[in-house]
């Protein structure tokens, strides 16, 4: 009898221990899961930081652009993990198409007084030097409108005049605000004929001129120390085969001579022909 007590206890025993061991274990997991979860959102709440850390705002200035009675935040973000500047205006992103080396600052302008819209002039240093990025926000995007390597004119009746570096010269280039319907404008160039020129030169070795843009009529020879006038430039591609297109090397310019006569050249016919008369 005591035999049989003895062996159900020996068995109540066995399974309390085999009990216990399992209900450690079930704790040991719930404690590992539990810790993962902890750590986890550890390394989340670092990685915001961290990212936090990393965007910083450089500029921020409010105004109403679209004439809706509504302030309009405009901010210049520097992401400095990426090293990239990005502007926003309220949620609305743009990222330039170059890479920003520094910020110069933001200006709003009018290009059109008659209409509700204001426009932003973005002004910063790339690698190709100094940018102006007209910015047209329309109550729900940002859009490019221009980007020039010179400060624009911005006139208020539509039109916009920038300044082109062509080597020896700087052409002025027109474009007027086109708006097609409400929420979509755009800036297009109205292009010249011919554009001025404006600067004397000495010849150091003599070039033809032709009396028209064909390289057939020859007009007359420029003489060696005679000092000549570049009055104008067609810079158009219609008398360009495919190959030559958008060259300013095939370029026409209007060339006046000491004698008063007027013929034209291809700029890669006298470039290296003649002396540039700076400080004109």
């Amino acid at each position: 009898m005591s035999r049989k007590i003895i062996v159900k206890a020996l068995i109540l025993l066995i399974i309390s221990l085999i009990t216990a061991l399992i209900i450690e274990s079930l704790f040991m997991v719930a404690g590992a899961e539990s810790l993962n979860k902890v750590s986890s959102s550890v390394q989340k709440a670092s990685k915001s930081i961290k990212q936090n850390i990393q965007k910083e705002l450089i500029f921020q200035q409010q105004v109403d652009l679209n004439s809706d009675a509504q302030l309009d935040t405009i901010s210049i973000w520097q992401d400095k993990n990426q090293k990239k500047y990005v502007l926003s205006v309220n949620s609305s992103l743009y990222q330039p198409k170059e890479n920003i080396l520094q910020v110069i600052g933001t200006e709003i302008v009018d290009i059109d007084s008659s209409d509700q819209y204001k426009e932003i002039l973005f002004h910063y240093k790339s690698n190709k030097g100094e940018r102006f990025v007209i910015l047209d926000y329309n109550g729900k995007s940002i859009k490019e409108l221009l980007s020039s390597g010179s400060k624009p004119v911005i006139l208020g009746n539509k039109e916009v005049i920038i300044e082109v570096d062509m080597g020896f010269w700087i052409k002025k280039e027109k474009y007027v605000l086109s708006q097609k319907n409400t929420s979509v404008r755009t800036l297009k160039l109205s292009p010249q004929e011919l554009y001025n020129v404006g600067v004397f030169a000495y010849v150091k070795k003599p070039f033809v001129l032709y009396s028209y843009r064909d390289q057939k009529s020859k007009l007359a020879t420029t003489r060696k120390g005679e000092k000549i006038e570049i009055i104008s430039c067609d810079t158009s591609n219609w008398f360009k085969d495919q190959s030559k297109k958008n060259n300013k090397l095939y370029d026409w310019y209007l060339i006046k001579t000491e004698n008063g006569l007027q013929g034209w050249a291809i700029l890669k016919d006298f470039i290296n022909y003649i002396d540039i008369i700076k400080n004109q």
